[in-house]
């Protein structure tokens, strides 16, 4: 259906009216005049998709009448709708449609839809884009640019709602995306551009009011100014965000599972190894200091929290001593599980002298580790028993691939 001021519908608001009555299919309303002026909220409730769209990018502007739209936004969609090659437009000037709470450009309210924006430019809203169901959300190559709030806002009180954005840039919106309600969501966030102003945020993750099922947030891009990418905590030892994926994004560290020990100085605490030949977990009381990104640490025993399987790389170093012989064979290695059959990285420590500690360090490569896989480090005697050692220093680092 063309809608243009020489067809047989000249506003946007006649063609859905006459689709709300003969609607036997899905359709396209194909905008092809400049400008259509929006003086009241076009609720989009219909039996069958609606795709609207321009004659190609930046011809046609959706424009809000500030006055009538006061405290209303543009769009009400409760059904499947597609928004194309579209420029949106809160009016201008200093009373603009948008500065105030409900002016928003586009809100999706209805259960289990299927939407999406690609090619548009969305200038000066309060919510550019509210998303307050579980509606699924597909937002492509995109521009958004000065929310008073939010540029894209999620906030459903149904579960299940889908969020994938990809190519699409936020502009001096005070929050790019917000993520502020839902529970057992999909999230994607990928290639996109965060260009903050000094005190806005890029990506904000609420979560005590907000759970996933699938968060990616990937190739992102970052001015360095506000913040970034907040809310997430991968140091819990709940492991409460442990699924969500930050990685490859400009202006921040990947969030990659890894943590690191380090022992100082322990001078007091032992490990008896009893059994020649026999692998003993060792004991150096607490560590001197840690740091986590979803692993769980336990002084000698780190836990794997993530539900996705990597391989990881393990480097650790430091120096021990037979603290009642001289010239021993000490093994020191990781094991996985507390099963002493899966042993990695074992390297011998030749100690000379009584009670001196002897510098060692290893690598150790593990495939496929799993959630709840644990390692701990463990030492054996191949030369006598009844010994006793003691970790001095220590240095353990884990990462993943």
């Amino acid at each position: 259906m063309d809608v243009n001021a020489e067809g047989s519908w000249t506003t946007i608001a006649e063609a859905i009216a006459f689709l709300e009555e003969h609607m036997a299919q899905p359709m396209i309303l194909r905008l092809g005049d400049e400008e259509y002026v929006i003086d009241e909220t076009i609720i989009i409730d219909l039996p069958y998709s609606l795709t609207i769209q321009g004659l190609s990018y930046s011809t046609s502007s959706i424009v809000a009448d500030t006055t009538a739209l006061s405290g209303k936004p543009m769009f009400r969609c409760k059904t499947d709708c597609y928004f194309k090659m579209l420029g949106f437009n809160d009016g201008g000037g200093s009373g603009d449609h948008g500065n105030s709470s409900g002016e928003d450009a586009i809100r999706f309210l209805g259960e289990d839809t299927y939407n999406e924006i690609k090619d548009c430019t969305f200038d000066g809203f309060y919510n550019t884009i509210t998303d307050s169901s579980n509606a699924e959300l597909w937002v492509f190559e995109t521009d958004i640019q000065n929310a008073t709030l939010n540029g894209i806002l999620l906030h459903s009180a149904t579960a299940g709602a889908i969020l994938k954005v990809a190519e699409t840039d936020f502009i001096d919106c005070t929050h790019g995306v917000n993520l502020d309600k839902g529970s057992s969501t999909t999230i994607q966030l990928a290639s996109g551009g965060y260009y903050n102003g000094s005190s806005d945020s890029a990506i904000t993750y609420h979560p005590y009011t907000f759970s996933f099922t699938n968060m990616a947030i990937t190739g992102n891009s970052w001015n360095n100014e506000g913040s970034y990418i907040s809310g997430f905590d991968f140091t819990r030892t709940d492991g409460r965000d442990k699924n969500a994926t930050l990685e490859s994004n400009a202006g921040m560290a990947d969030q990659k599972p890894n943590c690191f020990i380090n022992v100082l100085d322990n001078t007091a605490t032992t490990t008896t190894l009893t059994t020649i030949n026999t692998y003993y977990k060792v004991n150096w009381g607490s560590n001197t200091s840690s740091e986590t990104c979803k692993w769980t640490i336990n002084n000698n025993k780190i836990t794997y929290q993530p539900t996705n399987k990597r391989n990881v790389v393990i480097f650790v170093s430091g120096n021990l001593s037979v603290v009642n012989a001289s010239n021993q064979n000490i093994n020191v290695c990781i094991v996985k599980n507390g099963n002493t059959a899966n042993k990695y990285g074992t390297t011998t420590l030749r100690t000379l002298t009584s009670n001196q500690p002897f510098q060692f360090s290893f690598i150790a490569y593990i495939e496929n580790v799993s959630q709840n896989d644990y390692f701990e480090i463990f030492s054996s005697n191949t030369s006598a028993s009844n010994y006793t050692i003691k970790m001095q220093d220590l240095q353990w680092f884990t990462n993943t691939q």
